[in-house]
């Protein structure tokens, strides 16, 4: 945990890393997959992941802020809408993983990092 404080862009990967990781998972897809279903039907369900979702987007949010502070992260980028980018990117691991078969969330996810650095990192000059 201590490089969190000193690299910002590490912590960023590192989150994603954590919050993708049970996508690995054989059954943790489908379970994800079910769970948003039902809490259409069930409000405090659909409360309860909701609140679990903020906390997650809030922690990116200020991961993100933090990278940009180090100039880690194009500036031009607006922390919230990156934020919400992010954790689409993640949640497509989870939805491709539970409805393509042929779909490795494990094996995507040195191709997760490079869509994030070329997304977020600052254009260096050539």
């Amino acid at each position: 945990m201590e490089h969190f404080a000193d690299d910002p862009w590490a912590a960023l990967l590192d989150t994603v890393d954590l919050l993708a990781a049970p996508a690995t998972e054989p059954l943790v897809p489908a379970l994800v997959m079910e769970a948003m279903i039902q809490a259409y039907r069930d409000p405090e369900l659909e409360a309860l992941l909701s609140r679990e979702q903020d906390e997650e987007r809030a922690t990116v949010t200020t991961l993100l802020r933090n990278a940009a502070a180090a100039g880690q992260i194009d500036p031009g980028l607006d922390v919230d809408d990156t934020a919400a980018w992010v954790m689409a990117l993640i949640a497509a691991l989870y939805t491709s993983a539970a409805t393509d078969p042929s779909f490795s969330p494990a094996a995507q996810l040195p191709t997760l990092r490079l869509i994030l650095q070329r997304f977020l990192q600052p254009d260096m000059p050539a």
